[in-house]
C-alpha cells in the first residue's frame, strides 16, 4: 500500500486459537508467505490466561516480519488480537478499517488467502459473517443456507409426520360413481309417489346397473351404488312397508346421494407438495391409492451438551450441580420431525470434548445441536469444536434476549447448532432457527409470526435488543389471547411447563399493555388451549 510516497504495509491481525493455530485475519502482504511459515514453526498450545505469553510472542513475530519484509512506513497500523472470540474483535475492526478507508482514500485493506495444513478452518468472513444478526437477518441467513435433504419413499403407513415431496391428484372421479348416504330407497328423482313397488336391494359392495321406472323402488344401504342415473334416496324412517309395498309418508327435500365426482374429479391435486401428512392427509392419499408417497426422510440428528455442573435427572445433584434438562428439552421439542436423536454429554474441555466424538456417526448426521459452549466463557468451545468438524460459521450472535449466543454453521447439505445452555433461552432459539432449518431441510412449513392481542400487560423494560417473551396461547372470549408468563432469567425452566407461544417486543419498546396487537411465534409442537 502506498501513502504519501512511503512504502506502507498493513497488518490488521494476527491470534492463535487454544489449538495452536495460527490466523492471520488481514495482513501483509507481499511476504504473508514467509510470515505464516515463521508463525507456524514456532506454534504454541495456548490456554485462556496466557495472554501475556502471546503478547509476547506476537511482539517477537512482527520484529521478524521486519526482518523478513524491510522497514515499515511511517503510516503502518498493527493491530493484534487476543481475545478468545478472535471473529467478533475482528469484525469491529474491519468496520474501523472501512470507515478509515472512506475517511483517508489512501489506505487500503487487502485479505490475502492462507494455505495450510492445520486441522480446523478459520472462519469465512470476518467483517461480515459472524457478525451480530437481527431476527430476521438471522432467520433469513438460516433459509439462504439450509438445503432440502432428498426424498424417500416409504409404505404409506410409515408416513405419519413426514412432508409430502410430490402434489398427489386424484386418480378418478372421488367418488367414482353416484352413491347412497343413508339406509333407505332409491326412486326416480322426480316420482312424486307416494305408493311404489320395491325391485331390488343392493348393499355398499353389490351393484348392478338397473333403470328403475316410475313407481319403482330399490332398497339401498348407506355408500351403495346407485343402479342408474337421476335418482334419488327416500330414508328409511320415512317410509311405511309390508313386504314389497312401500308408502311414502315423510316427504323432503334432500336427496341424499353423493353424485359421481362431487370430491374430486380426476386428476384434481389432493394433497399439496410440502404439507406435513397428518392423519386426515394419509386418509386422502390411501382413499387415492397412493400406497409408496415421496416425503421427507427420517433426520439423523446429533444433540450434545456440555457443562461439568449437569447431572443426568435420575441423580441427586451434589454442591454447585444441576440436572440437565435439555435433553429432555430437545427430545420434545424435536418431537414433529421424524428423526433418529442421539444425544451425549460431553467434557468442559476442548481436547477432552473431541476425544469422545465419534466422527463417523457426526459425519453421517444431517444436523448437529450443541447445548452449551456458545457464549464467551473461559471454557465456552462449541465454535471453534465446529470449526474443526468443518462447519462454516455464518453467525455467533443474534440480538435477541433470551439467546444471543446462538451459532449457526453449515458444511455442504449438513446443518450445525451451538445452543445456549440456559433451557428458556434455548426454547426461544429453537423456535427461531432450528425450526427454520427443519423446515427447509424436510421441505415442511417454515415458522412465522402470526399476530394476537395480549391477555394480560406485558412488563418488559425498554432494552437495545428485542425480547422473545414465553406466553402461553389460549382460546377465549371466541378469539385467541397471548397471556405473558414470568421469568426470572434466561436459566428459568419454570414457565416452560406452560409455555407455547413466544411474543415478540421490539427493541426500546418496553411495556405493552392488555389488548395491544402484537407479533407471535406459536410452539413448534401444536398448541394447547386447554
Amino acid at each position: 500500500m502506498q501513502a504519501d510516497g512511503h512504502l506502507t504495509r498493513l497488518t490488521t491481525a494476527f491470534s492463535r486459537d487454544q489449538q495452536g493455530k495460527v490466523y492471520v485475519q488481514h495482513g501483509l502482504l507481499e511476504h504473508a508467505a514467509e510470515l505464516w511459515s515463521w508463525l507456524q514453526d514456532d506454534a504454541h498450545f495456548y490456554v485462556c490466561g496466557d495472554a501475556a505469553r502471546m503478547a509476547k510472542d506476537v511482539e517477537a513475530a512482527l520484529h521478524q516480519v521486519a526482518q523478513t519484509v524491510g522497514g515499515m512506513g511511517e503510516a503502518a497500523i498493527y493491530v493484534v488480537v487476543t481475545a478468545t472470540h478472535r471473529a467478533e474483535a475482528i469484525a469491529l475492526l474491519a468496520e474501523f478499517m472501512d470507515q478509515l478507508k472512506q475517511e483517508v482514500p489512501i489506505w487500503k485493506r487487502r485479505a490475502i488467502p492462507i494455505q495450510t495444513e492445520t486441522v480446523g478452518h478459520p472462519p469465512a468472513s470476518f467483517g461480515g459473517q459472524s457478525a451480530l444478526r437481527s431476527l430476521d437477518e438471522a432467520m433469513e441467513d438460516i433459509r439462504s443456507h439450509c438445503q432440502s435433504v432428498a426424498g424417500v419413499r416409504l409404505p404409506l403407513n410409515q408416513a405419519l409426520g413426514r412432508v409430502l415431496r410430490e402434489t398427489v391428484g386424484a386418480p378418478a372421479d372421488l367418488p367414482p360413481f353416484d352413491c347412497s348416504t343413508r339406509d333407505g330407497y332409491a326412486i326416480l328423482a322426480g316420482d312424486p309417489g307416494p305408493d311404489f313397488q320395491v325391485v331390488d336391494t343392493l348393499n355398499a359392495a353389490s351393484w348392478k346397473r338397473r333403470q328403475l321406472q316410475s313407481g319403482e323402488a330399490v332398497r339401498v344401504a348407506t355408500g351403495a351404488p346407485l343402479p342408474c342415473g337421476g335418482l334419488r334416496v327416500i330414508m328409511q324412517e320415512h317410509v311405511e312397508r309390508r313386504e314389497n309395498d312401500l308408502r311414502w309418508v315423510r316427504q323432503e327435500t334432500a336427496t341424499h346421494v353423493r353424485l359421481r365426482g362431487e370430491d374430486a374429479k380426476a386428476g384434481q391435486p389432493l394433497v399439496a407438495v410440502n404439507m406435513r401428512l397428518t392423519a386426515g392427509a394419509l386418509s386422502v392419499l390411501a382413499a387415492a391409492g397412493c400406497m409408496q408417497p415421496l416425503v421427507s426422510p427420517r433426520l439423523r440428528i446429533r444433540h450434545f451438551t456440555i457443562g461439568n455442573e449437569l447431572v443426568s435427572p435420575d441423580q441427586t445433584p451434589g454442591p454447585g450441580q444441576i440436572r440437565d434438562s435439555n435433553p429432555m428439552l430437545l427430545r420434545g421439542l424435536l418431537g414433529p420431525w421424524p428423526s433418529d436423536l442421539e444425544q451425549q454429554h460431553l467434557p468442559e474441555d476442548f481436547d477432552g470434548a473431541w476425544a469422545q466424538l465419534d466422527l463417523d456417526r457426526l459425519t453421517a448426521a444431517h444436523l448437529i445441536l450443541v447445548s452449551g459452549g456458545a457464549s464467551v466463557g473461559d471454557k465456552d468451545f462449541t465454535r471453534p469444536l465446529l470449526e474443526r468438524l468443518g462447519f462454516e460459521i455464518v453467525f455467533s450472535q443474534v440480538n435477541i434476549r433470551p439467546g444471543k449466543p446462538l451459532i449457526f454453521g453449515v458444511k455442504g447439505a449438513r446443518v450445525a447448532f451451538g445452543l445456549p445452555g440456559n433451557p428458556l433461552a434455548q426454547f426461544a432459539c429453537f423456535h427461531f432457527a432450528v425450526a427454520t432449518a427443519l423446515a427447509r431441510m424436510t421441505g415442511g412449513p417454515a415458522p412465522e409470526f402470526l399476530r394476537g392481542r395480549l391477555a394480560d400487560r406485558l412488563n418488559d423494560p425498554p432494552g437495545l435488543r428485542e425480547t422473545l417473551w414465553p406466553a402461553r396461547l389460549e382460546f377465549s372470549g371466541g378469539s385467541l389471547r397471548l397471556r405473558p408468563l414470568d421469568w426470572a432469567s434466561s436459566g428459568d425452566v419454570t414457565c416452560l411447563a406452560r409455555a407455547n407461544a413466544l411474543v415478540r417486543n421490539p427493541a426500546h419498546c418496553g411495556l405493552l399493555e392488555a389488548g395491544m396487537e402484537v407479533d407471535f411465534l406459536p410452539a413448534a409442537a401444536g398448541l394447547d388451549l386447554t
